[in-house]
C-alpha cells in the first residue's frame, strides 16, 4: 500500500544450485549480538557460538592476492574463517580508483574501516569477500560444489526441471471436525484426505496422531511423478516457495486453506508470516574525468574487449571483480538522538495496528532494542564503482553509485498460494515501506548519501548529481524519490520462521514442521530475524547445521 501498488520483480533461481547461481555473490555475516538474539527463537544452540562451526564449514576463505584499498592483511584469521569448506571466498584482484577517496570521505563521517567483519562485528565499512573462485575467476556455488561433491555418491540424484507440487502425507495434527473443508470446490486433495479420514475410527479423529510423510510429488513439464519417502522430506525451496508448498500440503492457516479447497492437516497460521526483505534506493553521481569505474566497459569497446579477452584466459580483470565496498552502520551514524527516539516511537505506534503474531512482535521488540545499540547496523551503503539508477547513464561518463539499504526494515509481509494450483505463483505481499519508519529511515539514508558525495575528499571527485537530480531537495522531493527508485535487495526471509508454535513459529529447534513427524525446512524461511548482511554465507550454515541435526537424529 505505501508504494500505490508499484509491482516489483523478485527473481529466483530456478537452477541447478538455486539463488545461488545468481545472487551478487556477495559473502559476509551479521554481527554476533544478531544471532544470538536467535536464542529467543530457537533455543541456545540458534546463536552466534551455535553457528559459527557450519559458518566456517561451508567456505574455503583465501586472502587477498593484492593489496587492497583496505591494506588488509594477506593472511585469514581461522578463528572465524573456514579454510577447507567447498565454497571458495575471496577478494576482488581489481579495485577502482574511486574506492580510497570513497573510503576516506565514510571514515570522515564517522564510519571507519573494518578490517574483519567475519569476527562478530560487522559495522564500519569493509571490503566484502565474495564467493568466487580466484582460480578461475567464476562464481563459487551450491552447484559447482556441493552438488559436485555429492555427484559421486550413490544415494544422490537430481531430476533437472522437476517442480514439486506436493508432500504426500498419512495422518493429522486435526481432530476431523476441525480439518473439515467448508469450500464446496474442495480439490481432489481434499476428496482424498476424506476418504482416509473417513476410515478412521472415531478414537483416532478425537486423538490425532500428527502428520508423516509418504512421499513428494513433482511435475517434469506435463507429467506428474511421485518420489518416495523412507526417512524424511527436507523442504529448502526458499522464503518464496516453501510456504507455498507446505500450504499446498495442508500445513499452513486452517481458514486459508479451507478457502481453497486445500484439506487441513497441521494448523499452522505462522506459515506464510513473518516476511522481512532488505530494501535499497540508488544515488548516483557522475565524475569528473580521469576515474576508472565499471562504465569503462560500456564506454571504452577495445578495452572491454582486452579484458574480456584477459578473463578468459587466465580469469582476472575487471570481468573478474565485484562492487565490495559494503558498509554497515547505525541511525546516530548521520541522525541526531532525538531524531532517531522520535522514528523509533513511529515504529513501534504504526506496528501496534498491524495485526501480528507474537513472534513478530518479538522481533520487532529486538529490533526496538538495536536501535539504541549503536553496535549493530541499521542501514547499508553498497558502494557501486558505475552507473547503477533509474535514469539511464551519459555516454562517455564515469559514475559512483551510493545505494542505501535498509537493514531492520519494521514492515511484515507475507507470502502465501493464491489458488491450489500447484504451479501458479504464490501471492506474495512483501509491504515494503507499510511501516512509516522505514520510509522516514529511507528517506534520511538518501539524503545522507548526498552528503557523502558533498564531503571531501569525494566532493572533489564529482562533477554533478544524477539520481537523485540537483533539483530534489525537499524531504517531499526525496521521499517520493525513494518511492520511485526503490528496489529489493533479494533477501526474503522468516516465512517458516523458527520459534515457538504458539507465537507463530513453523518449525521447531531442529528445523521440523510441528505437527510433523518427518519434514524439516532447511533455507532462508526459516530465519526468525533477518541479519544486517547479505543472507549467502547464513543460509549455507543453515544448511550445514540441518545436515547435522538431520544426521543425529538418523543415526
Amino acid at each position: 500500500a505505501a508504494l500505490g501498488g508499484k509491482v516489483l520483480e523478485q527473481p529466483r533461481g530456478k537452477i541447478l544450485g538455486g539463488s545461488s547461481a545468481l545472487n551478487y555473490m556477495a559473502f559476509d555475516r551479521g554481527s554476533k549480538a544478531e544471532y544470538d538474539a536467535w536464542k529467543k527463537f530457537g533455543g541456545d544452540d540458534w546463536s552466534w557460538s551455535g553457528l559459527l562451526p557450519y559458518f566456517k564449514k561451508s567456505e574455503s576463505v583465501h586472502a587477498p592476492k593484492v593489496t587492497t584499498p583496505w591494506n588488509e592483511p594477506k593472511t585469514v584469521d581461522t578463528s572465524v574463517n573456514g579454510v577447507s569448506g567447498p565454497v571458495q571466498i575471496s577478494y576482488n584482484d581489481w579495485y577502482s580508483d574511486i574506492t580510497k577517496p570513497y573510503l576516506k570521505t565514510v571514515n570522515n563521517l564517522g564510519i571507519p574501516l573494518n578490517l574483519n567483519p567475519e569476527s562478530g562485528d560487522a559495522t564500519g565499512v569493509y571490503n566484502c569477500k565474495m564467493s568466487v573462485d580466484r582460480t578461475t575467476g567464476r562464481r563459487s556455488y551450491a552447484a559447482n560444489t556441493y552438488h559436485k561433491i555429492a555427484s559421486a555418491r550413490s544415494n544422490y540424484y537430481v531430476i533437472l526441471g522437476a517442480e514439486a507440487t506436493k508432500i504426500l502425507t498419512t495422518g493429522s495434527s486435526l481432530k476431523r471436525d476441525d480439518a473439515a473443508v467448508t469450500d464446496t470446490a474442495a480439490t481432489d486433495d481434499a476428496a482424498t484426505s476424506d476418504a482416509t479420514s473417513d476410515s478412521a475410527t472415531a478414537d483416532s479423529a478425537a486423538r490425532p496422531s500428527g502428520v508423516t510423510a509418504t512421499g513428494v510429488t513433482f511435475k517434469v513439464g506435463s507429467n506428474t511423478y511421485t518420489a518416495k519417502v523412507k526417512k524424511e522430506v527436507v523442504v529448502s525451496a526458499g522464503s518464496l516457495k516453501t510456504p507455498q508448498l507446505l500450504e499446498l500440503s495442508g500445513i499452513g492457516n486452517k481458514s486459508l486453506l479451507q478457502k481453497f479447497g486445500i484439506t487441513p492437516l497441521v494448523d499452522l497460521p505462522g506459515v506464510g508470516e513473518n516476511l522481512q526483505d532488505h530494501v535499497f534506493v540508488p544515488s548516483s553521481f557522475a565524475l569528473k574525468p580521469g576515474y576508472t569505474t565499471l562504465d569503462i566497459l560500456a564506454n571504452d569497446p577495445a578495452f572491454a574487449a582486452a579484458q574480456n579477452a584477459t578473463y578468459y584466459t587466465n580469469g582476472t580483470g575487471i570481468y573478474a571483480a565485484t562492487h565490495s565496498a559494503f558498509a554497515f552502520f547505525d541511525l546516530q551514524t548521520f541522525l541526531p538522538q532525538a531524531t532517531v527516539t522520535s522514528l523509533l516511537n513511529t515504529a513501534k505506534a504504526d506496528a501496534a495496528d498491524d495485526g501480528l503474531n507474537q513472534l513478530e512482535k518479538d522481533g520487532l521488540d529486538i529490533q526496538a532494542n538495536s536501535i539504541q545499540n549503536t553496535d549493530l547496523g541499521q542501514v547499508e551503503i553498497i558502494m557501486y564503482p558505475g552507473h547503477f539508477s533509474p535514469s539511464p547513464a551519459v555516454a562517455g561518463t564515469s559514475y559512483i553509485s551510493i545505494l542505501m539499504a535498509l537493514q531492520r526494515p519494521w514492515s511484515r509481509g507475507s507470502v502465501h498460494i493464491g489458488s491450489s494450483n500447484p504451479t501458479a505463483p504464490p501471492v506474495i505481499d512483501p509491504k515494503y515501506l507499510d511501516n512509516d519508519f522505514d520510509l522516514k529511515v529511507m528517506t534520511e539514508a538518501v539524503k545522507f548519501a548526498r552528503k557523502i558525495a558533498q564531503t571531501e575528499p569525494l566532493k572533489s571527485a564529482v562533477a554533478s548529481f544524477q539520481d537523485p537530480a540537483a533539483s530534489v531537495a525537499s524531504d517531499a522531493d526525496f521521499t517520493a524519490y525513494v518511492k520511485d527508485a526503490i528496489d529489493p535487495v533479494y533477501h526474503p526471509a522468516g516465512t517458516a520462521a523458527l520459534g515457538p508454535r504458539a507465537n507463530g513459529g513453523v518449525v521447531d529447534s531442529r528445523l521440523k514442521v510441528y505437527g510433523t513427524k518427518n519434514i524439516r525446512v532447511a533455507d532462508a524461511s526459516v530465519i526468525p530475524l533477518e541479519p544486517a548482511s547479505h543472507l549467502q554465507s547464513t543460509v549455507y550454515a543453515i544448511g550445514e547445521k540441518a545436515a547435522a541435526l538431520i544426521l543425529a537424529d538418523n543415526s
